[in-house]
C-alpha cells in the first residue's frame, strides 16, 4: 500500500523552515491517517446548508483570517517516521498547534511568514514533521504555497503555556484562537495507562477484524492521548493514528477495523500490530491463514502451527519420491504434511531522536 492508496483510504472512513520536527520519533513512539475519535476542532461554527445538512463554516476574527480554516491544540503529533510506518513526536515539555491552512481562499505567504503569537512571544510555523510531510494525523499534505496551499503547519510551544490571548498571524491578517485552545494549552500534560490493547488470535485471508484499544486517563487534568499503530503483514504500513481525548480518571475506548490483504501466495504468516505512544509500546499477533487451491480446483484454508508443521489441502492417493530419495504418501482424502522451518518476524526497534525546538523570538 503506497502512500497515495493509504491516504485516499483513510479520507474515505476505512482506516523547512527554522527549527524542523525531523529524524526519529521521540521515545518508544516508533510507530495512518484513521477515523479516530479528535478533539473537537476549534475555530469553526456549524452553520446549515440550504439542503438542511451540517457544514461548517470558519470563524476567523478577521477578514482575511479564511486563510485558517481550523486551529486545535495536540500534546504531541502523529506522523510518518520511515515510508511505511507513523511514529509519535513530542517530549512531555512539549505541546502543538495544528493550523489547517486553505491559501486557495486567500494569499499564498511563505511558511517562515507564518507564526503564532501568544502574549508578545512568537513562534515559528513549520510544515515539515518526522519523515517528510506527507501525512500528519489524518489530514494529508503539509502546507506549501506553491505546490500544496491547502495543507497544515504546525507551531511547538511549552507545555503547559498558560496566556490570555494567542494568534495565528501572517502578512496581512491572523487568526485568533479560541477560548477551547486557550485552555487546552493552559492546562499540564495528563498521564495514560493502556488497559487493553486487543486483537483475535487468528483471522483468514481477506477477513475484516476488529482492533480495540482501551486508555485510562491516571492524573488529575484531562488530556488527548495520541498513538500511531502500525502493521507488518503482508508488508510493513502503518495502521492509523490515535487522537482520543480522555478525560481525569476516566477511561476511553478507539476500534479500528483491519482488513487482512490478499497477500498472492498460499500458507500462513503472522500479522503483528504495533502500538506506540509517547511513554511505552504493545503489540498484538494475529495468526493469518491463506487460502490454498486443491487439485480439484477447490478453495481450502492452510495454516502454520508454531513448530512450523504446514497442512495443505488434500489430494489425489499416490506415492511421490522426493529429490533426496524419501517418499512420502498421500491417501485419498487425507493430507499431505511437510516440515519447514520456522520463521521469525523482525520487530522494529524504536530510536530516541528529540525533535529541533525553534526558539521563541521578541
Amino acid at each position: 500500500m503506497n502512500r497515495r492508496e493509504l491516504l485516499a483510504a483513510l479520507a474515505a472512513g476505512t482506516a523547512v523552515v527554522p527549527g524542523c520536527l525531523d529524524g526519529d520519533s521521540n521515545g518508544p513512539g516508533d510507530g495512518s491517517p484513521s477515523p479516530t475519535p479528535t478533539q473537537t476542532p476549534t475555530g469553526t461554527v456549524p452553520v446549515t446548508t440550504d439542503s438542511g445538512t451540517p457544514d461548517t463554516e470558519t470563524d476567523t476574527g478577521t477578514a482575511s483570517g479564511e486563510f485558517v480554516r481550523e486551529a486545535f491544540a495536540v500534546p504531541e503529533l502523529a506522523a510518518p517516521n520511515s515510508p511505511d510506518s507513523f511514529g509519535v513526536y513530542g517530549a512531555r515539555d512539549e505541546q502543538y498547534v495544528v493550523a489547517l491552512l486553505d491559501g486557495a481562499a486567500a494569499s499564498r505567504p511563505a511558511v517562515d511568514e507564518i507564526a503564532l503569537v501568544a502574549d508578545g512571544g512568537s513562534h515559528d510555523a513549520q510544515n515539515s514533521v518526522g519523515y517528510g510531510g506527507w501525512a500528519l494525523f489524518d489530514y494529508g499534505g503539509a502546507y506549501d504555497p506553491v505546490d500544496n496551499p491547502a495543507g497544515w503547519v504546525v507551531c511547538q510551544l511549552p507545555d503547559p503555556l498558560d496566556v490570555e490571548s494567542a494568534a495565528i498571524t501572517w502578512p496581512g491578517g491572523e487568526y485568533p484562537l479560541g477560548d477551547d485552545v486557550l485552555a487546552d494549552l493552559a492546562r499540564p500534560p495528563a498521564s495514560f495507562e493502556i488497559t487493553s490493547f486487543d486483537a483475535p488470535a487468528s483471522a483468514t485471508q481477506g477477513e475484516t477484524f476488529t482492533l480495540s484499544l482501551a486508555v485510562e486517563n491516571t492524573g488529575d487534568v484531562d488530556g488527548t492521548f495520541v498513538g500511531a499503530v502500525n502493521r507488518n503483514f503482508p508488508a510493513y504500513a502503518p495502521v492509523a493514528s490515535i487522537r482520543l481525548p480522555v478525560a481525569a480518571g476516566e477511561t476511553a475506548t478507539w476500534e479500528r477495523e483491519v482488513t487482512v490483504d490478499d497477500v498472492g501466495y498460499e500458507g500462513s504468516g503472522e500479522l503483528r500490530l504495533w502500538l506506540y505512544w509517547r511513554d511505552d509500546s504493545a503489540d498484538q499477533q494475529v495468526t493469518v491463514a491463506i487460502g490454498t487451491d486443491s487439485d480439484d480446483g477447490t478453495r481450502t484454508q492452510g495454516t502454520d502451527s508454531l513448530d512450523g508443521t504446514q497442512t495443505q489441502g488434500t489430494e489425489p492417493a499416490g506415492t511421490a519420491t522426493d529429490p533426496d530419495g524419501s517418499t512420502r504418501t498421500d491417501g485419498r482424502g487425507g493430507t499431505r504434511t511437510e516440515t519447514d522451518p520456522p520463521t521469525e518476524t523482525p520487530t522494529p526497534t524504536a530510536t530516541t531522536t528529540e525533535p529541533i525546538t525553534p526558539e521563541p523570538s521578541e
